[in-house]
């Protein structure tokens, strides 16, 4: 079976033997393929290093002497491609959550986070002739997961082999798990936008970058016209129904990367719009409300229209503005507050006045 077959079956653990010994390599290949495994071979680690970033394997079973690149110099350049992968540190929390919000970065992040996992959790099996304290301090300290001497006892390595790629899995599974876990925390399950601790997170950060940059910042707040109304004519199920097919409809609309769409709490949503203008951000407002009447969702409770509309509320701030976060969210409620009593489904937009 050759690499690129092998790599090829996901239900099958694939092992890369790296060991410039044909006969060795041969005998692992054949008590391995026996016990059901896949194999790649390699004849030294630096060939070894670019067969795994071909193949991805599930363990690395590696000779310690070997010529070019020995097993020691392998497990060094495997921790300097773990180093050079640049996905975000653990410090780095915070923007990463915020990245899974970001829906043109989603996928490029993903598949940063499955490479590391994937490196970080392949078990390196150390095979040498030698015995030494020295040699085995000098293996684990290079990053070898375990060792196993030659001869080769075949029943132990099948068993440590087969404890490895348990243990290896099962970290995958947890690490998967996690970013799962995070991403979840990130979403509001009903509507499927941010929910409010990430638009607290964005618009803290985007107020900083507001003032570091000297850009305009603008946001937009947004109510359901009579949604009270509409959950007690049709039930809390068609409300629940409704309120998704809104959000979707006001997301559809906002078209940046680093715009944000949140459910700001109940049946209000809100929009971040960095380096953004008043003017822009009433442009993107009156496209949201055509949008939302395009859905033709009937509402025959609503005292201003038979359809669902919405309301909206915009702000706009200068980079010079001295007001805060907290000021410049009201600022929008006030609008929205306005468009209201206006007799609702429009909007009301202001900008941030110094005096």
């Amino acid at each position: 079976m050759t690499a690129d077959s092998a790599s090829m079956q996901d239900d099958q653990p694939l092992i890369l033997v790296i060991d410039d010994d044909p006969i060795s390599r041969r005998l692992i290949r054949f008590w391995m393929e026996k016990e059901g495994y896949a194999v790649a071979e390699a004849t030294n680690g630096q060939e070894g290093l670019e067969m795994f970033q071909k193949t991805m394997p599930d363990i690395i079973l590696l000779d310690f002497m070997m010529p070019v690149m020995d097993g020691l110099e392998f497990c060094e350049a495997f921790r300097q491609l773990q180093a050079s992968t640049g996905i975000p540190s653990s410090k780095n929390t915070e923007l990463s959550q915020e990245t899974l919000l970001l829906r043109q970065e989603l996928v490029a992040y993903q598949q940063a986070e499955d490479l590391l996992t994937k490196i970080a959790r392949t078990p390196i099996l150390m095979i040498t002739a030698r015995e030494d304290d020295e040699s085995v301090t000098k293996a684990f300290t290079a990053g070898a997961t375990d060792f196993i001497t030659k001869p080769i006892h075949w029943t132990i390595l099948r068993q440590r082999v087969r404890h490895l790629i348990y243990q290896a899995k099962l970290y995958q599974r947890l690490e998967a798990t996690n970013v799962q876990l995070q991403r979840l925390a990130a979403l509001d399950p009903l509507t499927q936008l941010a929910n409010r601790r990430v638009f607290d997170l964005v618009l803290e950060r985007q107020w900083r970058l507001m003032l570091r940059n000297q850009i305009p910042l603008s946001i937009i707040f947004i109510d359901v016209d009579f949604f009270k109304n509409y959950n007690d004519t049709y039930g809390h199920q068609a409300g629940d129904h409704c309120l998704f097919e809104v959000a979707q409809a006001i997301a559809s609309q906002v078209k940046r990367p680093t715009d944000l769409v949140a459910r700001y709490g109940g049946e209000e949503i809100i929009v971040i719009l960095p380096d953004t203008p008043s003017a822009g951000a009433q442009l993107l407002g009156e496209n949201i409300i055509e949008q939302v009447r395009s859905l033709q969702i009937p509402h025959q409770s609503s005292l201003v229209s038979p359809i669902i509309t919405v309301s909206l509320g915009v702000a706009s701030v200068e980079a010079d503005c001295a007001t805060s976060p907290e000021k410049f969210v009201a600022l929008a409620d006030c609008a929205l507050y306005e468009a209201k009593a206006r007799g609702r489904n429009q909007m009301v937009a202001k900008v941030w006045d110094q005096d």
